[in-house]
């Protein structure tokens, strides 16, 4: 096989490393749902997929009784995602996580794998 024919093999089933995170999540509004990524989609991007996910933990920690209770203002759904906004598994599982899970009607379902514990 010549190299350049290696090379393309290679580029396609390498696995892509991500060029940045961030912490995706619904929020509960007057009016409804809205999803909100944080830093926002037009701010550069966690360069750790582990900060992103202690970030996503201490927002799930300080949100958590509250989601119970469906008030504006309640996170749901926190997960972690790369740059083309796929779900980041956790760095200390494999496993993708999701926090504060909750079914929406009509809009995004939690990712598979859901839970409340890391």
């Amino acid at each position: 096989m010549k190299i350049t024919e290696g090379l393309k093999v290679i580029q396609n089933g390498w696995i892509r490393k991500p060029r940045g995170f961030r912490v995706k999540f619904q929020r509960q509004t007057e009016t409804g749902i809205e999803s909100v990524y944080s830093p926002p989609l037009e701010a550069v991007p966690l360069n750790s997929d582990v900060t992103a996910w202690r970030y996503a933990w201490k927002l799930w920690q300080a949100t958590r009784a509250k989601a119970e209770t469906e008030a504006p203002g309640t996170l749901y759904n926190i997960t972690v995602v790369d740059d083309q906004d796929h779900p980041y598994p956790f760095y200390g599982t494999g496993d993708f996580e999701t926090y504060n899970p909750k079914r929406l009607h009509g809009g995004d379902d939690p990712p598979a794998g859901d839970s409340n514990a890391a």
